[in-house]
């Protein structure tokens, strides 16, 4: 599959799915789901995790028709095990959330800042990192795997993506500990070298997943950071892995989506599902929050808040622009003089009205006039516009005259 200049590499599994067939155990996902929610909705055990090798995957999967997305993290293996197999494990982290939940979780990682989750999660990788280098037991990591333990939350409202980078951290640390700790050195300086190696590996693969939430971009004159997902999925390598996995339910077959160390190439699918379900991943023209728009919702605007901003500075905008518009000043004052007419004429409804009409249509033709024009526009058109202002507000002042005199008369 293509987008662009850009490849992504799309690794369909059907193995599995024809093996369940053969043994009877048809992977029924709504069940799966229900027991995960009749138990609790399993957690995994973060502070014990089982790093057989150092990936861990992030998966989604979709039910436009009920507004549900299903959002699994853990091992390739056992990610893989769940969307095929229906197999459930306390390794894996399972949300079934609204769809749309991953945009919440975007925005609120955009504004991490503000509470320090960005900061103590690269503060505890450090840590750990130094961990590997100097070769300590994992006695001395248990100060950062508390901090990133703490900082996990695996309530349904937990955030989802910083739950898979911290699953990631103590995933890449645990292996490449585990890994240090099982070679035998003879001499302290080899010792030395191989913990330099895994603590570069280390933290060469943490800076690797960051990356993209430190260079998010910011709300020009504000520290406010946003989501940029046309320069983010452009930023990322090219050769992001995706996994396809399906699973048959209720006569239909329904497909998961799964990535390794990565979750831009999840976001690229998760774009890209919403756009064929007619929602559109956008940011609010204010504060740069991503929103979706969809039929119901066509705002450019993530809430009531940044609409009113917006109407004050446009209505600022205006007001600027027209009071320092000599084109706004020569209808003002047509205006003005035209309706002034109008006192003359306050005795008699009937003559009113007759000004009324011609009033209002030459108030018309002069607004048409004046949006057509601008400073910038050729002085002989503004000075066109004032001669033919001139023209009506002198019919107007005549027709005033005449009502006038007859309303003396009688």
């Amino acid at each position: 599959m293509t987008s662009g200049k850009r490849i992504y590499n799309f690794v369909l599994i059907e193995e599995s799915v024809q093996f369940a067939l053969l043994v009877g155990a048809i992977p029924v996902m709504e069940n799966i789901l229900k027991k995960f929610k009749r138990n609790g909705e399993k957690t995994l055990n973060i502070k014990n995790i089982i790093a057989d090798d150092k990936t861990a995957s992030i998966g989604i999967s979709f039910d436009v028709p009920n507004e549900k997305e299903i959002i699994a993290i853990g091992s390739p293996d056992r990610l893989k095990a769940f969307f095929t197999l229906g197999i459930e494990s306390p390794e894996i982290e399972v949300r079934t959330r609204k769809l749309g939940s991953l945009v919440d979780d975007m925005n609120e990682l955009a504004q991490s800042e503000e509470n320090g989750k960005m900061q103590t999660l690269a503060e505890c990788a450090n840590g750990l990192c130094g961990i590997i280098s100097e070769g300590q037991g994992n006695k001395s990591a248990e100060e950062y795997i508390n901090a990133l333990a703490k900082l996990y939350d695996s309530s349904s409202k937990g955030n989802m993506l910083l739950n898979f980078m911290i699953f990631f951290i103590l995933t890449n640390y645990q292996y490449n500990h585990k890994t240090l700790s099982s070679e035998w050195h003879v001499f302290m300086s080899s010792m030395k070298k191989s913990a330099a190696r895994f603590a570069e590996q280390f933290n060469t693969c943490v800076s690797d997943m960051l990356l993209p939430f430190r260079n998010l971009p910011k709300v020009p004159e504000s520290n406010v950071r946003y989501w940029n997902i046309p320069e983010q999925i452009n930023a990322s390598p090219t050769d992001l892995t995706v996994h396809i996995y399906y699973t048959h339910l209720n006569g239909t077959w329904k497909t998961a989506y799964v990535a390794d160390d990565s979750f831009l190439a999840v976001l690229r699918i998760y774009v890209d599902m919403l756009k064929q379900a007619n929602r559109i991943v956008s940011n609010c023209t204010i504060c740069g929050k991503l929103i979706i728009k969809d039929k119901t919702n066509n705002s450019d605007f993530c809430s009531q808040e940044c609409r009113n901003v917006h109407k004050r500075e446009w209505t600022k905008e205006n007001r600027i622009k027209n009071a320092e518009s000599d084109v706004q000043c020569l209808y003002t004052q047509f205006y003005n003089n035209t309706n002034n007419q109008k006192r003359k004429l306050k005795r008699s409804p009937e003559a009113l009205e007759q000004y009324n009409v011609l009033f209002n249509e030459l108030k018309e033709k002069a607004l048409t006039m004046k949006r057509g024009l601008s400073d910038d526009s050729p002085v002989s058109e503004v000075r066109a516009f004032s001669t033919q202002l001139i023209e009506w507000e002198q019919d107007l002042r005549d027709l005033a005259e005449q009502l006038h005199e007859d309303m003396n008369k009688s």
